[in-house]
């Protein structure tokens, strides 16, 4: 799990993404920092009121009442259904230490103007308010005429507790207004509850669904299933009402009209009569199965928390086809929908992983079983990247906005360990090398889920936001080798620059590991440029240290096997003391350049 830092970068994104098309700039002449720090302060009073209400974006931001003369009130929202006035203020303070977020809330003074704007409120003195509340005056009075309602104080910040005066001041004025019933509450809305309601959001919805099954058949014990035929357009409709929340369990979704995907299209369309005989069905699992009254021929099922976990292909094929034209009503295949009630069992997950072994299906396939990886996709889902962790034909369209777990796991195995030295090995956690060697000459050995590789990589504690910077940074590193190589015209340079980018990699992430380890999902311009400078400088220093084992072997053998890799990781590692060595001895003024000359002298 992402721990404060990340939290806060996460929430910071989302806000960013979601808010600030609603919540322009003042018109006031403040430096670009004050600005985006005012617009993150109403984004989060905001999101305060999505995350209490379940109101829109819009909605929240239409609420906003933040400005001069605003008591210390920065959004008013009535909550009619629950009878809550809710009144918020907000405070984006960055903590100087991410990790340990203290002082981030409103000090006494601002918790004072607080009070004291909301007592105005209750009180009616409306004259002393800004524009933004006066607007908002027949919201306040039907709440504050209404028998029961309660008045909600709220204060999202970067923090968890109250300064202990303000905590206090806010208790003891609580306490006042119910003296005689309860009418009002305070609650501190923290990081973890704002980046709870985030990623909470971007949950997937259990998929009901009534399915009409013929010539069906069921077994009660040790569990429930039943069994029978499904006509293709029913099924299609289901698709599309749907879409891939009815994959949720499955370890793909539909990768489109590629493969044997054709001929199942072409077979519903053109001979739908031997569909079924041409087809292994589908499996689904079900949190509950209700029968309709019905006969052996033909009966209706109430199917909970409906999902196909085997048939995701034949499902979208079938899909596709009706699209084209309606299906016949001859279009019958197989399903066995089988109930797990206990969404804990890991019954369906043995179920989804044992139908889909009869199938062609590669290691990373499998990594969807993994309900870490979902909770990845919430989180980067809550900051508007799209990560698919399953197979699917939207996963293969190169976008700024997404990526995939394999591009993840290649950039966790790049980026995400310590090069050691052959006497420090399995003393200091992982060695980068072993990763970047793997990486090198058997890629799917990183993605397989039952492998030891997989855990190290992808651990529950591993946050979106850190997965997303490193992706940002694998790709930025990649680009500029890659343009390395394309400008080379040495045989023996392009293929430096070919086999030895991931072990490349490892060194810029071990010699930036600030940079590496920020909580931040993208790079600035002034990161991109110190990258940029260090994986030049690092390729050459590579280059030269490696020109003496080339004697017999080629790059490619040199970097995809851990008996040459480890060694030339050793000498590079006491090639960079040496220049740290130098350069720490020059002036600072001078350092720069004998560091750049010495690798240069060492290539020649």
């Amino acid at each position: 799990m992402p721990n404060a830092a990340e939290k806060i970068a996460h929430i910071e994104a989302a806000l960013r993404h979601r808010f600030f098309p609603l919540v322009p700039e003042r018109a006031q002449r403040w430096t670009v920092e004050q600005h985006e720090v005012d617009r993150c302060s109403r984004s989060l009073a905001a999101y305060a009121l999505c995350g209490m209400c379940g109101i829109a974006d819009a909605t929240a931001a239409g609420a906003l009442v933040d400005g001069s003369d605003d008591g210390g009130i920065d959004a008013l929202y009535f909550d009619r259904a629950r009878q809550r006035l809710i009144v918020v203020q907000s405070k984006y303070k960055r903590p100087n230490n991410a990790d340990n977020p203290q002082g981030t809330g409103p000090n006494q003074a601002e918790t004072l103007k607080f009070i004291n704007g909301t007592k105005a409120l209750m009180e009616r003195r409306f004259d002393g308010f800004n524009a933004a509340v006066r607007n908002r005056l027949d919201e306040i009075e039907e709440a504050l005429d209404t028998p029961g309602v309660k008045i909600c104080l709220i204060l999202p910040f970067l923090g968890e507790a109250l300064d202990v005066h303000a905590k206090a001041d806010l208790d003891a004025f609580v306490a006042q207004w119910n003296n005689l019933s309860d009418c009002m509450s305070a609650a501190v809305v923290g990081i973890a509850q704002t980046y709870d309601w985030m990623v909470a959001e971007q949950a997937n919805q259990a998929v009901d669904v009534r399915l009409t099954l013929e010539k069906w058949s069921s077994v009660t014990a040790p569990r429930k299933a039943v069994y029978g035929l499904v006509k293709g357009q029913d099924l299609a409709a289901l698709v599309t009402e749907h879409g891939t929340a009815l994959f949720e369990r499955n370890i793909r979704h539909y990768l489109g009209s590629v493969g044997v995907n054709v001929a199942i299209e072409e077979t519903v369309r053109r001979r739908p009569e031997d569909f079924f005989y041409l087809n292994n069905g589908i499996t689904a699992v079900t949190a509950a199965i209700t029968q309709a009254p019905g006969s052996a021929d033909r009966c209706v099922f109430g199917l909970a928390a409906f999902s196909i976990v085997n048939g995701a292909q034949t499902a979208g094929s079938i899909t596709t086809a009706s699209l084209a034209a309606a299906i016949s009503e001859n279009a019958k295949l197989h399903i066995t929908i089988i109930e797990v009630p206990d969404p804990t069992d890991d019954f369906a997950v043995r179920v989804t992983r044992a139908r889909n072994y009869q199938n062609q299906v590669r290691g990373v396939d499998f990594a969807a079983l993994d309900p870490n990886q979902e909770r990845i996709r919430q989180e980067l889902a809550a900051v508007g990247i799209r990560y698919h962790y399953r197979p699917s034909a939207e996963s293969r369209i190169r976008q700024d906005d997404a990526f995939t777990l394999e591009e993840a796991a290649l950039a966790l195995a790049c980026l995400a360990f310590v090069v050691t030295d052959g006497q420090r090995r399995g003393h200091r956690g992982q060695n980068a090398v072993d990763f970047v060697v793997i990486a090198k000459r058997e890629i799917g050995r990183i993605w397989e889920q039952e492998g030891a590789i997989y855990s190290n990589l992808f651990p529950a504690s591993i946050s979106g936001i850190r997965i997303c910077r490193l992706v940002r940074i694998y790709q930025f590193i990649d680009r500029i080798l890659a343009g390395s190589e394309r400008a080379e015209t040495a045989y023996d340079r392009r293929m430096f620059f070919r086999h030895g980018r991931y072990f490349i990699m490892a060194f810029v992430a071990h010699r930036l590991p600030r940079l590496i380890a920020k909580a931040a999902p993208g790079l600035t311009a002034e990161e991109e440029r110190e990258i940029s400078q260090e994986t030049n400088h690092l390729s050459e220093v590579i280059f030269a240290t490696s020109r003496a084992m080339q004697v017999d072997r080629g790059f490619l053998a040199i970097f995809r096997n851990l008996t040459d890799a480890q060694p030339l990781a050793e000498k590079v590692l006491l090639r960079l003391a040496e220049l740290d060595a130098a350069q720490n001895q020059q002036a600072p003024a001078s350092a720069a350049a004998p560091v750049i000359a010495a690798a240069a002298t060492d290539q020649a």
